[in-house]
This record gives C-alpha cells, structure tokens and sequence, in this order.
C-alpha cells in the first residue's frame, strides 16, 4: 500500500516537467496552421549575391545525405537569392545503456536573401518515433504546439510530448545561431517569431528561360530530349499535376494528357476536373508542374489520387517532399523527372465536344477542362 501511495504521489512529477521560460507558452508559433520558425538577420554592407553565396556554403556544409539521412539542398536561384533545405537527423531524448529513446525529424529550411539581410524559416517539421514497436508519423503541429504540450493551467509540460518540443526548439536554435554566425549577421530586435516571409507571387515575366535555371540533384535536359514512352508513363506508372506556390499547393494524381507542339512551341497537356482541389490553384497561377515517379512511389500516387487537400495536408499524407522551381512552381524530390509548363491554352469540355457515346455516358455529365501548357523547363535524374 505504501509503494501505491508513492506512485500516486509521484505521478505527477511523472506526468509533467516544470517549464523553462526557453520552451514556455508562445514559442512554437504557428502560421496559417504550420509550425514556423522564423529569424530576420541584419546584414549590413552586404549585397543579396554576396548573402547568397555565404548562405549556399553553409547550407552545403551543413545539409550533407549520407546512407541514414536525406539532408541535401532542394532547390538554389542566384537570380532570386532563395535557398532551401531538406534536414534530416536523430532527436535524442535518452540514450543509456539499456534504453535509447529517441526520433527522426525531417523538416525543410528556407533562405531568403535580399540586400542588407537574410530570411531564415524552418517548417514542415514532422517526426518518425517507435510506439508499441511501429513506426508512426506525427507532425509537429499534433505534437509540440502549445494545445498538445501544456497542462490546463499552462503551468507544467506533459513530458511525452514535452520532450519533442524542447529538442525541436534547440535543434531550430542551434540551425539559426550556426547560419548567424557564418553571415555574421545580427538578429532582428523586432518580434519576428510569428512572421513568415512569403517571396511575392511570380509573374509570367517573371519566369526564366529554360537553360539558366537548375534544381540540386537534378539535370535539366530540352524537351526534344524527354525519355520514356508518354503513353506508358501515364496509363501505367501515373504523374502528380500541382498547382499553386510555395505558400499554397496541392498535387493529385493523373493518367490523362500527353506531349506535342502547338503554336511553334512543344507542350504538355492534362485535363483536370472543376471539382479537384487543384483545380482552383491551376487557374490562379500561370505555372505548374507534372512529376513522374518510379514505381517505389505507387502507394504515394494512390493516396494523392484517393484524398482531397481541401480535407487534409496531403504532403504529410503522401511522405512527399516539396521543392520549389526557380520561378515558384511546385514539385517534388522523389520524382525521377519534373516537367514544368506555362499556361497556353485552357479550355472546358462541353457534351457536344464528345463524339464518343460510350465515353459520353460515362464523362458527359462530369466534364473536365483541358490545360495545354507550354513547357518551359525539364529536369531528370
């Protein structure tokens, strides 16, 4: 009975950690619902191609693959002085003799630099950890936000979720202190913690000509030079249409459209329907991407084609990582080639359209609208 007791009386101690202002109320911010940690550094005297190139070094040293991890550099522009990141590394809670404790963290660091100062943001961030012997996901939003952390009163830290959010905040510090003193930069006095800074929308003028732009990992090749047969690629093996930018996005999954040349130019098309989350965000961007994957990544296509991002964040969902193209497009790392087009033509089906009877009874009455974009940039590994 008295051991009882004193389980009883620990339990709580058991339960909760008293809090370290460091790790206290406020500072995981959130924005627009993602975990996002921000810097501003101030550099004076500094031109945004110098900052540029300080940055890409470090970022080079400190974002290194290797056969356990799959840190590297996602995507790197001179033109627009942005850098991101994909970080990849262990957080360890306890390590004895007897018990390791720990998790995998992945999450993507963004650079963005400009004449006299550098935009750090770290986001993304989800977690790999073992429960009841599976591997289970959580992101960090389920898992280190204030909502998920704290007792009722605010006053203690559960520890089970607790230790996810002191370890993430160390690790964001020590990315932003080491990225400071290689700028030798100094951080903005203003409470910047809650602000994200978001590169304004491109533009049609805006978006390079094929041959001066490149993503890490990546060659980029002409389109006369796309491999592959384009029918197999597609009723077989599948592509991801997105839409959007790096503020909003969304993929889904494809079997319709081809390759051509129309208007002197060659082209992709894809036929999209008005009900798609995707949809929406092709119409309000001039440009998008279409991703083709190896067949490690079925079940990836499965789930982008069988879930809506209106719903849910299907990056998290698919295990997908996001990068972005030199003019603000979205696509993803694990895609062998990525063809990136602009607008050209647009146009909704009508019935009358369809010639077929037996593809009308079955599409008349769930039209699709056709995008024939001009493409402007192709890359493969």
């Amino acid at each position: 009975m008295k051991q009882l007791l004193l389980f009883l009386y620990l339990l709580p101690s058991i339960l909760y950690a008293q809090i370290d202002p460091k790790y206290g109320e406020g500072t995981v911010p959130v924005v627009d619902g993602k975990v996002t940690f921000t810097r501003e550094l101030r550099l004076p005297g500094q031109t945004q191609e110098q900052i540029h190139a300080t940055a890409l070094k470090w970022a080079s040293e400190t974002f290194i693959p290797n056969n356990e991890f799959k840190s590297r550099i996602l995507f790197s522009t001179k033109e627009n002085g942005q850098i991101a990141c994909l970080g990849q590394q262990y957080l360890v809670f306890t390590n004895k003799a007897l018990s390791l404790d720990r998790a995998l963290v992945t999450y993507q660091m963004y650079i963005e630099c400009h004449p006299e100062k550098c935009n750090l943001k770290i986001s993304a961030i989800y977690y790999i950890y073992n429960i009841a012997g599976k591997n289970e996901k959580l992101p960090a939003e389920e898992q280190i936000t204030d909502e998920y952390v704290f007792n009722k009163k605010k006053d203690k830290m559960i520890k089970s979720t607790g230790k996810f959010r002191t370890h993430t905040i160390d690790l964001v510090a020590t990315l932003f202190d080491s990225a400071e003193k290689a700028l030798g930069g100094n951080p903005n006095p203003a409470p910047v913690i809650s602000q994200v800074t978001v590169a304004p929308e491109k533009t049609a003028s805006a978006i390079p000509s094929a041959g001066i732009s490149a993503l890490t990992g990546y060659k980029q090749i002409t389109p006369d030079k796309i491999p592959g047969n384009i029918y197999k690629m597609l009723s077989e093996n599948w592509m991801l249409v997105t839409g959007g930018s790096n503020t909003q996005f969304n993929m889904m999954t494809a079997s319709w459209g081809g390759l051509g040349h129309l208007y002197n130019k060659p082209v992709a098309f894809c036929f999209i329907n008005p009900t798609r989350h995707t949809y929406q965000l092709l119409e309000n961007k001039n440009t998008y991407t279409l991703c083709f994957f190896t067949e490690a990544y079925r079940e990836a296509l499965n789930y982008c084609g069988t879930h809506s991002g209106k719903n849910e964040d299907k990056v998290q969902g698919s295990g997908l990582t996001p990068i972005f193209t030199p003019s603000g497009s979205v696509a993803f790392s694990e895609a062998w080639m990525i063809i990136e087009c602009k607008k050209l033509v647009a146009q909704q089906f009508n019935p009358e359209a369809i010639y077929s009877p037996e593809a009308k009874a079955q599409w008349g009455k769930n039209l699709h609208k056709m995008f024939i974009g001009e493409i402007i940039n192709v890359w493969v590994k």
